[in-house]
């Protein structure tokens, strides 16, 4: 499993990106998760719902379980490991893109600049592997525009020693 996490600041373009990459890779015959990095914490449903309610008295976990779905809420006293929390999640699939995560020293980063809103780098080098924005940045790195999404996905498989497995690819689960 590869784990490549995107990181910027709020508006640089993080969410679209990894949201047309999903089914750039996914055509490829790939198996593809995303983890959302919620610094500022997440309300998973109105206080008014039974998963809500269920936490409200103390449950350290909660799970809804719908025709197609299962979701998974559990309580944690401490951060979270995000590259753990990717593989006991997603163990079987074949890449996990994390939105977020620029503080944790572990994770492999692709950083997403946007004109307007950052325009500098601001990734430690032995943790960024490539950068993606909308105006030219001299890094050394790889460097795509985020319109590029082929050519992202490219580079991710390759880089990534990621196998595209053509029974999947035109049938993608």
């Amino acid at each position: 499993m590869k784990i490549i996490a995107f990181v910027g600041h709020s508006g640089s373009g993080k969410t679209r990106l990894i949201a047309r990459l999903v089914p750039e890779l996914k055509k490829r015959g790939l198996t593809v998760a995303v983890v959302k990095h919620c610094s500022r914490g997440f309300d998973f449903g109105a206080r008014h719902k039974d998963s809500s309610k269920f936490l409200a008295a103390g449950a350290d976990g909660v799970a809804l379980a719908a025709p197609g779905s299962t979701a998974v809420l559990r309580m944690r006293k401490q951060e979270v490991n995000l590259a753990d929390f990717a593989r006991e999640q997603f163990r079987t699939l074949d890449i996990v893109l994390v939105e977020g995560g620029k503080s944790d020293a572990r994770l492999r980063k692709i950083e997403v600049l946007r004109k307007g809103c950052v325009h500098n780098i601001q990734t430690p080098p032995q943790e960024l592997d490539a950068v993606v924005a909308d105006f030219k940045v001299a890094s050394g790195l790889p460097s795509f525009h985020p319109d590029k999404i082929k050519e992202i996905a490219d580079w991710l498989v390759q880089c990534s020693n990621l196998k595209i497995r053509k029974d999947r690819s035109r049938n993608p689960s």
